[in-house]
């Protein structure tokens, strides 16, 4: 993940100068959430001391917060039991924002990751009833 650990007020203003809205989490201390383009990321300290995603980025859809799902076929924002299909534009801003926060974060952006293809949740239906 990051390499070098960085002070939470210095992080945040990372981010504010970015364009970033800052939102305080409260669920952990130095845990705070970050939000563009309709997007949103919980963000944590990690044991060695930097800063890592608590979690998948969320898009707001509707006015709800969905995770991205493959569903092998297609790809959906889901949000409480349900679904919506995403549109080309929606993964291309969701990939926007999960780079600009990378980059800010000095983390590795791995090959599936640049593509824009790592989702959530998984649920390919050609899996069920299948033998192990």
């Amino acid at each position: 993940m990051g390499t070098e650990a960085t002070a939470a007020p210095n992080l945040r203003k990372q981010f504010k100068v970015a364009g970033f809205e800052i939102v305080e989490i409260g669920t952990q201390p130095e845990s705070f959430e970050v939000k563009k383009y309709d997007c949103a990321l919980a963000l944590a300290r990690t044991s060695g001391g930097g800063w890592a995603p608590s979690g998948p980025p969320l898009f707001s859809v509707r006015g709800q917060r969905c995770e991205l799902e493959d569903r092998g076929y297609q790809k959906f924002w889901y949000a409480n039991g349900r679904r919506f299909p995403v549109r080309v534009t929606d993964l291309r801003t969701l990939q926007r924002f999960d780079q600009e926060v990378r980059a800010i974060l000095g983390l590795k952006s791995l090959y599936h990751e640049s593509l824009g293809t790592t989702s959530a949740r998984s649920a390919y239906d050609r899996l069920r009833g299948r033998p192990e």
